[in-house]
């Protein structure tokens, strides 16, 4: 995550160009942390309006609302979050690795994964419906620091191996150990059986690490591709370019699943099974579910869609608000300051998720979310998430600092480093 703090003009009524010196790096990139922002909203609705679709006697637009927000969030939300990771985990390490020091950018990466983990098993105590990103979201980060250190083509070599197999792969085992899925959130509590909470992080988990991988990865390579761009004076085409792959890799993903459904319903495949999510692999290990991209099951067309969504929104982002701009006005400040402060905002969210769930059971008892009141499920508390949302950037933007567990994180992450050796300005 960024490091710095660009100055605002208060004169500009949309955005100014402010051309930093080539001698103090490219601008904090914003648009990265509105995509940050887009992602943290996208898995809010995912968690707030889909369960509207699993109450009985929920109302016509009710229904519509969930299946809105489970087209466009469900999936590409948590993919966009993984890849704005390995984007983070460039720009954190790029200060250290220009100045020769690769021992230190490896061991801060891994810190930093670390206690995104740390927080994610705390977490894993709130009593919430949420399925927790951040456990194995760290430890891909604590896995993916070392390979900071490889080529891209490398990277891109083990992202397209983990895509091709990871899967089918993912499926088989679960046949063979006949379970759908093994470890939903994960607590201190699954330590104490190390086994199985290992193999729940590979493979048999929400987000198995052999298909989250790739996302961490892509971001890798894309944000060394893109700092590259702002070096050379091209972040126009760039943006372009990848606007373009992305939406293409989405659209080819996407149709070829719709012509291979068509294809399974005529040859008498039961239509729920083919409309039912994933648990983090495909439901069956047939090899045209890998063509498939239902959401959350990692198959390859699951992947390919939703990294080409990814990538798509990134890119659209940066051609909007390039480097070299910076976004005015309260209101943008402070969603630009909220995108940058993904950890806290995701972290308050599931609190207040658990919250609610702990105050449905003691007003409505064990039914309570099969009924979905109001401050469980439904558009007036995504209103009310998206509020705390707005005034932690209020805040944050006013007292022109970060978020707390993002300081937290990025202090320890630092020290753990070591001091860093060489004349390198610091970078965003």
């Amino acid at each position: 995550m960024h490091t710095t703090t660009s100055p605002h003009p208060r004169s500009a009524p949309v955005a100014t160009v402010t051309g930093p010196s080539p001698s103090a790096g490219p601008a904090r990139l914003e648009a990265l942390d509105l995509a940050r922002l887009v992602a943290i909203v996208g898995m809010m609705a995912a968690h707030l309006l889909v369960p509207l679709g699993a109450a009985p006697a929920g109302s016509p637009w009710q229904n519509a609302a969930a299946r809105i927000a489970s087209v466009l969030t469900e999936g590409t939300s948590a993919a966009l979050f993984a890849v704005i990771g390995g984007c983070s985990l460039v720009l954190a390490s790029r200060k250290r690795l220009a100045a020769g020091d690769r021992a230190g950018a490896v061991r801060s990466g891994i810190v930093r994964g670390a206690l995104v983990l740390a927080i994610g098993l705390l977490l894993g105590f709130v009593p919430t419906w949420v399925v927790v990103v951040l456990v194995p979201f760290g430890l891909g980060m604590m896995i993916t620091a070392p390979l900071l250190l490889c080529s891209s083509r490398v990277l891109a070599a083990i992202a397209l191996v983990l895509t091709a197999v990871g899967g089918w792969l993912n499926a088989s085992v679960r046949s063979d150990l006949r379970i759908v899925q093994e470890i939903g959130n994960v607590t201190p509590m699954n330590v104490l059986e190390p086994l199985t909470l290992l193999r729940g992080l590979a493979l048999t988990g929400m987000y198995p690490l052999i298909t989250w991988l790739p996302y961490l990865l892509l971001g890798v390579i894309l944000m060394r591709s893109l700092l590259g761009a702002i070096e050379a004076g091209r972040v126009r085409r760039w943006s372009l370019t990848v606007l373009g792959t992305g939406v293409g890799a989405a659209v080819i993903a996407y149709g070829t699943s719709a012509a291979v459904k068509a294809w399974a319903l005529a040859q008498g495949e039961d239509k729920m099974l083919l409309d039912l999510h994933g648990f983090g692999a495909p439901l069956r290990s047939d090899l045209w579910m890998q063509a498939l991209a239902t959401p959350h099951t990692g198959s390859i067309a699951d992947i390919i869609a939703t990294a080409g969504v990814s990538v798509a929104v990134i890119a659209l982002l940066m051609l909007v608000i390039p480097p070299a701009r910076h976004l005015a006005g309260a209101l943008p400040r402070a969603l630009r300051a909220a995108g940058a402060a993904p950890l806290t905002i995701y972290t308050i969210h599931v609190v207040l998720t658990g919250a609610a769930m702990i105050a449905a059971l003691v007003v409505a008892g064990p039914d309570a979310f099969e009924s979905a009141p109001w401050f469980i499920a439904g558009v007036w508390i995504l209103l009310a998430h998206l509020a705390v949302v707005v005034l932690i950037g209020l805040v944050l933007s006013a007292r022109g600092s970060r978020g707390p567990l993002e300081a937290l994180v990025s202090g320890v992450a630092g020290r753990a480093g070591g001091r860093v050796r060489g004349n390198v300005q610091k970078q965003s």
